[in-house]
């Protein structure tokens, strides 16, 4: 796959820092371009708000993923997570994971603490 993914991240999150390191070194044929939300200039950019709210993702054809379905198009890229992909196809997977998504980006502070990773400056909902 050749179409490279723009992924925005939150440089002020623990979590999300530390996934963007973990992307980097299962991305072995540079197929994802990790750029902090904080220093991003993309052309039909979400506001700083909904890029603060929810992982995004652009491909080169200008497509904007958020969320769950972003985490699916990082996963397309990376050999190691395509099995994934195939998981989302299963009746209400999507629904599922969307759920999952967000309960993890809604407590991301408090994973982050337990985890014992940088806690979000992002605040709590």
């Amino acid at each position: 796959m050749s179409d490279r993914l723009t992924v925005l991240y939150d440089a002020d999150c623990g979590i999300c820092t530390h996934t963007a390191r973990l992307l980097v070194r299962l991305d072995s044929r540079r197929q994802l371009n990790l750029v902090p939300l904080q220093s991003a200039n993309l052309p039909g950019q979400p506001s700083f708000d909904a890029l603060s709210d929810a992982l995004h993702a652009v491909d080169t054809r200008g497509r904007w993923t958020v969320g769950a379905a972003a985490t699916l198009e990082i996963a397309r890229r990376l050999r190691m997570l395509r099995p994934l992909t195939s998981l989302a196809r299963l009746p209400f997977a999507m629904a599922a994971l969307d759920v999952g998504y967000r309960t993890v980006a809604d407590h991301r502070q408090q994973l982050s603490r337990v985890l014992g990773l940088q806690v979000c400056k992002v605040p709590s909902r």
